[in-house]
């Protein structure tokens, strides 16, 4: 039922893989979707805590299917790193294609002011590697972890995300990560404030109960959760968070706009 005292949702902000698309393929109803928010007028913004790809490959992608999501309307956790780490240096475990959107960062491999962990590639992080991050945390470098996910959805099934690995980092050296995509508050109210909305009058729409949902919900957003991507009925019900609606795809929010 539509809560009266609620005002009328003015932006939307999406996730991107697990709603939109999985990997390579598109979720029907994605494209159309998108179209739809832009007939109303209203502000659309990719968010997403990918570390794999800058921002120009991640638009080029949804350009690719049809999804009229641009460049400047993405959001990643990389903006926000960038302003913590400043002119000071930084030892980054990224992706080569992500270096892009870290060329203005001064690196530092043996004594850096940060390290910033991301996706790297493969399984995830490599005992030696963590070994390395362990050791410069331990002489006094301080984490920024891209996001902390505990799993993801690829083509074939669910996998780790990079959750795990700063978790092991922390546990290790007893320092705590400073996290800088969703479901973080700063991250939320930053994409708000760049389309110009407060945060009561967003709807953040997202597969991940806890990145996406609690986040945005913690922040002031309102929420949709689509069962599609990393969604699990069972991580769900265990999570005990609740979205405002619950939808079985992107291609449902159309009509689901309405009840809000």
């Amino acid at each position: 039922m539509k809560q009266r005292d609620r005002e009328a949702i003015q932006a939307v902000l999406l996730d991107l893989d697990g709603v939109l698309y999985v990997g390579d393929k598109i979720i029907r109803g994605g494209a159309s979707a998108v179209r739809h928010i832009r007939e109303l007028a209203l502000p659309v913004a990719g968010v997403t805590n990918t570390t794999t790809q800058p921002r120009s490959i991640i638009a080029a992608k949804l350009a690719g299917f049809g999804i009229p999501i641009t460049e400047t309307e993405i959001f990643t956790p990389a903006a926000l790193a960038l302003k913590a780490i400043g002119a000071r240096s930084a030892r980054l475990y990224v992706r080569e294609p992500l270096l892009e959107d870290f060329n203005s960062v001064r690196i530092s491999d043996s004594n850096p002011d940060y390290v910033v962990m991301g996706d790297i590639g493969g399984e995830g992080y490599p005992p030696d590697t963590l070994l390395e991050i362990f050791r410069l945390v331990m002489n006094g470098a301080k984490i920024l972890a891209l996001h902390k996910n505990r799993f993801w959805q690829k083509p074939d099934g669910l996998h780790l995300d990079i959750g795990p690995f700063v978790a092991a980092v922390e546990y290790a050296t007893g320092k705590e990560a400073a996290i800088l995509g969703k479901p973080s508050r700063d991250f939320f109210h930053g994409v708000c404030e760049a389309v110009n909305v407060r945060p009561e009058q967003a709807l953040m729409v997202g597969d991940d109960i806890e990145s996406d949902i609690a986040g945005a919900r913690d922040s002031g957003l309102r929420t949709a959760l689509v069962q599609t991507g990393k969604y699990r009925s069972e991580f769900v019900k265990r999570s005990g968070i609740r979205a405002d609606l619950v939808i079985p795809s992107i291609a449902d929010l159309p009509d689901a706009l309405k009840l809000l």
